[in-house]
């Protein structure tokens, strides 16, 4: 009823502002067409002006040509124009000057053209027709007429500049009146619709309320009823309000999406909607009807928490409200994470007489919220993760490039090239480590192509049975329609590899290893479940070992680096956030599910690719040539890197100018006179970085050759170059490395 009068009010507002609005338009409407009525009166006037002073002109002109033609013929039929042009011009001038009476200079005019008429009248045109002009002087009288041609000439000017300005006039009126009442109408439909939105938005927090209070509604229903009943008359009334009330209930129930139950605590009896089977698998003939029962599926570790809390409520004088988390067993044993709420009705003593409750499960709820924040947490891992190991790649280059400076001038008779060569090897597998964490952080750098996970699986076979141990039995099941994916061959070996090698160490006393690849289609229901899958079609590897398992404890920390479960000096725990680092890189997401003594299954989806697996061809390492002459600008922000490399390079031979930022190297380049063959430079410095260096360089030297360095993948971008005379080397590299990739990027100057 209330809403009834609502609208009934919104309705009548509408009526009287569109009222209004109509009026307003009519006003409008009618004062532009009294306002155009009168420009179109001028318009007439100074449209009437114009042509009467038009056939005025006419008219003078009519008796000049009798006069003349008089003169020359001396015949009477030749003063009809000047007789007609005589007889009607006066009338002409007097209808010009009443029509111009308001307008002081078209007066002026008018009487210009009179003064100058009675002046050619009298100096030539009585003359002549008395024969007093002689008649071959055509000369005689034409000074005097044109004084009349000039000031009627300029009336016309006046009256046409008078008429176009009226014209344009009415012209403007109307386009101003249509363009008013169309801003009126537009302003009118604007209102309307604020009006219109402003109702439907308290309509929707109002809805947004009553959505609220729908559960409290539902619980307090079977009241409603009870007191229904009380009230009602006649059996046959009593019944239909009862149908009606239950219907509601159940629409309700269904709304909600709710375990709803309602427990008579006399005959201590419950009964249950279906929400009970839809949210926890109990089928209706195993649903208790005791609160023992329900109590029996709580959480052993939960019971005593929620019950204490509960009776604190229930008992007389406890209030009429309660609400609980707890963990609630389904059918399948599995628990539930679920939040319980109560509403109980007393008798006029206070005692309980019934209670209305209602459960729902928020297992999903959580479960999303729970990989959210794992998401985020494993986010700021990488970056840290990716800083870390960008910063050490350039302190390993130094370490690496001077070990090697050491060794070339040591002889392995000397004490310290023992050493050296340990520095040499501590820093090879130091890079390693930064390699693993530049992979969980996905800024290693891949080479992905077109490729079949069948052939990596199979093409591993060899490697994967050695690394088992014999008591573990290796199944594979390889889809025959498997489709492509787009990932580095390398990377999906060093996935499976890492996957395999974890599953063996959980299962020390054997089991059963499998691999299994398929096609798999990820719908809406499975997304929103796992907020990293998007919904479509991908390539599934899945590796599920029978080993000891994990709790959700360690599960929740297995991708993270440096976490391990094994022993002291048994993992590095980089071989797990190793492998979501590629995957994660390559587009994919890292699923697992375990459970302790039952094993794990990792699987992961990758996004499918078109077109077929191309063979990887293996790379043929050169020697690098001896440098003839050339010259490299070295530019790199961090010294020590900077001074490595230099010294390097000047002991093989080559020219170097280096650098310590983009600006400064523009400004060598701008004044070295001779030729710089290679820039080779980081790609991530202060001020400039080497992607806008290589492109202000290429300004001044179109042909310089470009060697990028980098230890961070997020470090590079597109230079704006043809991208065929650049090239990249990643840190930490040594010398061989560094030479190779430098006579790489020579050659294509050549």
């Amino acid at each position: 009823m209330p809403e009834m009068l609502e609208m009934t009010r919104l309705l009548r507002r509408l009526v009287w502002f569109s009222l209004g609005a109509l009026l307003l338009v009519g006003a409008t409407v009618g004062g532009f067409f009294l306002s155009q009525g009168r420009a179109q009166r001028a318009f007439t006037q100074k449209r009437e002006i114009s042509r009467i002073g038009r056939t005025a002109a006419a008219l003078a002109t009519d008796r000049e040509t009798g006069i003349r033609g008089y003169q020359l013929t001396h015949d009477q039929k030749s003063l009809v124009p000047e007789i007609i042009g005589r007889a009607r011009l006066p009338g002409k001038l007097d209808s010009l000057a009443a029509l111009t009476s308001s307008d002081s200079a078209n007066v002026r005019r008018v009487q210009a053209i009179s003064t100058a008429l009675e002046r050619w009248e009298r100096e030539f045109a009585e003359p002549a027709i008395r024969g007093e002009v002689r008649g071959d002087s055509m000369l005689a009288g034409k000074p005097q007429f044109d004084q009349v041609r000039a000031a009627f000439d300029t009336f016309l000017s006046a009256s046409e500049a008078d008429l176009r300005r009226e014209a344009a006039r009415v012209r403007s009126l109307q386009i101003l009146g249509v363009a008013l009442v169309l801003a009126e109408l537009l302003a009118f439909v604007g209102i309307l619709l604020f009006i219109i939105r402003g109702r439907l938005m308290r309509q929707a927090r109002e809805l947004g309320h009553q959505q609220e209070l729908l559960e409290q509604q539902a619980v307090e229903l079977e009241l409603q009823m009870a007191e229904m009943q009380a009230t009602t008359d006649s059996l046959a009334e009593r019944e239909e309000t009862l149908r009606k009330s239950e219907e509601r209930y159940r629409y309700a129930a269904r709304v909600s999406n709710d375990a709803i139950y309602d427990w008579d605590v006399t005959s201590n009896r419950f009964e249950w909607n279906e929400g009970l089977k839809g949210l926890f698998g109990y089928p209706a003939e195993e649903i208790g009807t005791t609160i023992e029962w329900i109590v029996s599926l709580l959480h052993p570790e939960d019971t005593d928490r929620v019950m204490g809390t509960f009776y604190a409520v229930f008992n007389k004088g406890g209030g009429s409200q309660w609400k609980a988390d707890y963990r609630l067993r389904r059918k399948d044993g599995k628990y539930a994470n679920a939040e319980g709420r109560a509403y109980i009705i007393r008798a006029a003593d206070g005692t309980p007489k019934r209670v209305i409750g209602a459960i729902s499960d928020h297992t999903q709820q959580q479960s999303l919220e729970g990989q959210l924040r794992q998401s985020q947490k494993m986010e700021a891992i990488g970056r840290l993760a990716g800083g870390i190991a960008h910063d050490f790649n350039n302190i390993l280059t130094v370490i690496r490039m001077s070990s090697e400076f050491l060794l070339t001038d040591m002889h392995e008779s000397d004490e310290k090239f023992q050493d050296a060569t340990e520095i040499m090897k501590a820093s090879d597998r130091a890079s390693k480590l930064t390699r693993q964490l530049l992979a969980f952080s996905r800024h290693q750098v891949l080479n992905p192509t077109v490729l079949n996970l069948n052939e990596i699986v199979s093409g591993m076979d060899g490697m994967v049975r050695r690394v088992v141990a014999e008591n573990i039995e290796l199944v594979t099941d390889l889809a025959p329609d498997l489709r492509s994916v787009k990932a580095d061959v390398g990377q999906m070996e060093q996935v499976l590899l890492n996957l395999v090698i974890n599953a063996a160490d959980a299962m020390p006393e054997g089991g059963r290893l499998s691999i299994r690849t398929s096609n798999t289609a990820i719908d809406a229901t499975f997304s929103a479940k796992h907020l990293d899958v998007p919904p479509g079609q991908y390539i599934s590897l899945t590796v599920t070992d029978t080993g000891i398992g994990m709790d959700e404890e360690t599960l929740a920390r297995i991708f993270e680096p440096f976490f391990t479960t094994k022993g002291v000096g048994k993992g590095t725990g980089l071989g797990l956030s190793t492998v979501h680092g590629i995957v994660t890189q390559s587009g994919g997401t890292v699923w697992v599910y375990s459970e302790p003594a039952l094993g794990t299954t990792f699987k992961i989806f990758l996004p499918r690719a078109e077109g077929t697996s191309t063979p990887t061809s293996t790379r043929i390492v050169e020697e690098p040539a001896a440098p003839r002459n050339e010259t490299v600008l070295l530019v790199e922000d961090e010294e020590a890197t900077r001074v490595a490399i230099h010294r390097n390079l000047v002991r093989v031979g080559y020219t170097v100018v280096d650098a310590p930022n983009g600006i400064e190297a523009l400004r060598l380049a701008d004044s070295y006179p001779g030729t710089i063959d290679l820039l080779l430079t980081d790609s991530m410095m202060p001020e400039m970085g080497g992607a806008e260096l290589v492109k202000q360089l290429r300004k001044q030297r179109s042909g310089i050759s470009v060697l990028m360095m980098s230890g961070y993948t997020e470090d590079l971008a597109p230079t704006g170059g043809d991208g065929e005379n650049e090239f990249f080397i990643e840190k930490p590299f040594n010398t061989a490395d560094l030479l190779l990739a430098i006579r790489a990027a020579m050659r294509t100057r050549k």
